[in-house]
Order: structure tokens, then C-alpha cells, then sequence
């Protein structure tokens, strides 16, 4: 009867090491870029309705939506849907926070 071979272990190299950095993709401009230089938000049960929040420190269960931190990319996820579609359903979204969420600096 036929076996199939043994697996070997791969072994890394002793050369530098690299760390691996997250990235995500923003719901506005569909940029990828590191986890740390995008916003998150998150959808939270308000009633009988889902209303999108801003997740600074990560901890809100359930799927994350990153922006850039650029308000037309928020302007844009919002016309565009892109906040329903990363909570893969209706959301309400509070457009006046654009202004208190959204660095300009970063613009």
C-alpha cells in the first residue's frame, strides 16, 4: 500500500528578522494600508437599530470598518455605503462626527 511522505519542518533562516504588520483596507478610497494608521469603527446594537461608533482602543466586539483618517474618505463611506457593507448590513451613520473624528492633518 502507498504512504504518503513524512512532512518536514521548515526551518527559518538566521538572517534578519521581520515583523509582520496588519493591514486593512478602507471603506472609502479602498486604500490598503498598516491597521495602526487607519480608524476603526464598529457597529453597536442601538435598540433595533445598528449605529456605527468609533473603536479607538479595538476593543468593541464584532467586525471593524477602517477609514482613512482623510475626511473625504468618511464622506465617500458613507455616500457610498461603505459603512453597511463592512458591517455586512443597514447601519446608521451620524455624518456631523466627521468633523470630531477625522484628523485634518492627516488629509
Amino acid at each position: 500500500m502507498w504512504q504518503r511522505p513524512a512532512r518536514r519542518h521548515r526551518t527559518r533562516d538566521a538572517g534578519p528578522s521581520t515583523s509582520h504588520v496588519p493591514q486593512r483596507m478602507c471603506a472609502g478610497c479602498g486604500r490598503r494600508a498598516p491597521k495602526s494608521d487607519l480608524i476603526r469603527f464598529t457597529p453597536v446594537r442601538d435598540g433595533d437599530d445598528l449605529v456605527v461608533v468609533r473603536d479607538d482602543d479595538g476593543t468593541h466586539p464584532g467586525r471593524g470598518i477602517y477609514i482613512c483618517r482623510a475626511r473625504p474618505c468618511f464622506e465617500r463611506a458613507v455616500e457610498r455605503r461603505g459603512f453597511a457593507r463592512g458591517a455586512r448590513g443597514p447601519v446608521k451613520v451620524d455624518v456631523t462626527m466627521a468633523g470630531e473624528l477625522v484628523d485634518e492633518r492627516h488629509a
